[in-house]
């Protein structure tokens, strides 16, 4: 069935690719478009069309702009899928564009509700709002209502945590088969074992793009997900089923495989460091930070670092230098830390960051040391939305550190189980029962004490939780006072 499905896209494709130029009239967007990489002055929309032509974006002023900007032209070329990223500079900051998408020859895409509004200049004060989660699982809901309700809501940014989508949903008939060929390879690493891994390995890289690129298609495609993704931007890291392996870690076969193609479908600004490419990125928004961590790139193996945390790692050292660097430097009013695994003690889940508690506390140590203001903590990946104030800087000295669990956007839920320290919500099922949930976070910076608003709503967008926060409340024993505020906002 595989090799039929493969054979039938390559064919696909061969035609699409002699195709003659009259194919500018039958070109179509068939996935997004997807808003990405804000900033000031420029945004990226990403687009996966249905022949290979040219296209561009343009895009004007909703309040009496003339001049329209447009992108540069870009060939849909079926070397890629058909899919193109276009940047949009030159745009004024803090203003609503409208858009469309024009071939050589007409407007092929054009929606009433297609538009962004650009973030403020760095250290503006703002008003902002996000919509966050993890855990949407296409193969187990394929028809989500979420979308619809998130695009109903109409948040600045969307926050993906991971697990967005499943996307070895179509790769591993059993990762039982690596697991236990890397088992026995550890167990005993002689060479009729060293053969095994190396042929299973080769086996799951040999299928991963095209099986891993379907099943991003597919998502793209779910209900409600292109009315949303293309009016609010689209705020991405990954974790381990969009890495490409359930609970993988550094040495998951496929884990290459799966970072091009979470690059290719993602319009992130940057995908790591020129000396450690992954899924850790920083997203301004006027004097907010939001540090986007990938937790699959550099992981030790869950079952070492249970059994050696003092040198386990999860973010890998140049990731966490690079970390505490963006902590240490920044001087953003809330700096929001998002991570597919909890923080927290309790997930019930090893591969969470409990099992790397000497990195976690070295962590903890250089936000002491730096006395960082205004950390919160956003994670996903239990299937259940959770709430704590966790103690580990108040006993450095500091604020109580808190943490939203944003999941599951739409999956089979699991039990909240009984209370547990420092936990102050949970929603989750009682039997199993597919859950849609998200978490709303409004933030606004304009006020003498900044404000920052955690919610978790349900899929009719019934709030769950609503918990207000002031920027004084997330300080290191100093008070908060904003001694001026800009001449437009006073």
């Amino acid at each position: 069935m595989h090799v039929l499905k493969h054979s039938v896209l390559v064919a696909f494709f061969i035609v699409l690719s002699t195709l003659p130029a009259t194919a500018n009239e039958a070109v179509q967007i068939v996935r997004g478009p997807v808003l990405g990489s804000p900033t000031p002055h420029s945004v990226e929309i990403w687009v996966q069309g249905s022949v290979p032509v040219e296209v561009r974006i343009r895009a004007v002023q909703q309040d009496g702009g003339v001049i329209p900007v447009v992108s540069d032209w870009k060939e849909l070329n079926p070397k890629h899928r058909l899919i193109a990223k276009f940047g949009l500079d030159g745009l004024t900051p803090d203003t609503r564009y409208d858009y469309l998408i024009e071939s050589r020859r007409r407007t092929i895409w054009e929606k009433d509700d297609a538009s962004f509004k650009t973030p403020p200049e760095p250290d503006e004060p703002t008003r902002v709002t996000i919509a966050a989660g993890s855990g949407a699982n296409h193969w187990r809901r394929p028809n989500p209502k979420v979308w619809s309700t998130i695009a109903k809501a109409d948040p600045d940014l969307f926050v993906a945590l991971g697990d967005t989508p499943y996307a070895d949903g179509l790769l591993w008939e059993n990762n039982d088969i690596w697991k236990a060929a890397r088992s026995a390879f550890h167990k005993e690493s002689n060479e009729e074992n060293r053969h095994i891994l190396r042929m299973v390995e080769v086996l799951y890289r040999a299928r991963a793009r095209e099986a891993m690129a379907l099943s991003y298609e597919y998502f793209r495609e779910l209900y409600g997900f292109g009315k949303m993704a293309r009016k609010c931007f689209w705020i991405a890291t990954w974790d381990d089923h969009d890495g490409g392996m359930d609970n993988g870690d550094r040495d998951n076969p496929v884990l290459q495989e799966a970072l091009h193609i979470f690059k290719l479908f993602t319009p992130n600004p940057s995908f790591g460091l020129a000396d450690a490419q992954g899924a850790f990125w920083i997203q301004r928004w006027g004097d907010i930070d939001l540090i986007m961590l990938d937790d699959q790139s550099w992981r030790t193996p869950t079952a070492s670092a249970v059994k050696h945390p003092e040198s386990a790692t999860l973010l890998g050292d140049i990731q966490f230098d690079w970390l505490v660097d963006q902590l240490r430097k920044s001087d953003a009013v809330f700096k929001i830390i998002a991570c597919g695994s909890p923080f927290n003690n309790d997930s019930r889940k090893e591969d969470s960051w409990v099992t790397y508690h000497d990195e976690r506390n070295r962590l903890m140590d250089a936000l002491a040391e730096h006395k960082v203001d205004g950390v919160l903590l956003l994670s996903g990946d239990v299937h259940r939305s959770e709430f704590f104030s966790l103690p580990w800087l108040q006993d450095r000295g500091g604020y109580p550190l808190y943490e939203m669990v944003a999941s599951p956007l739409f999956n089979k839920g699991r039990h909240c189980g009984p209370a547990v320290p420092h936990r102050e919500f949970c929603a989750g099922s009682t039997g199993g029962e597919l859950l849609e949930l998200f978490t709303w976070i409004e933030m606004d910076t304009t006020a003498k004490d900044p404000t920052v608003s955690l919610q978790v709503r349900d899929v009719e967008g019934e709030v769950l939780l609503d918990r207000r926060l002031h920027a004084s409340e997330l300080k290191w024993k100093t008070t908060y006072a904003r001694t001026s505020l800009p001449e437009h906002l006073e």
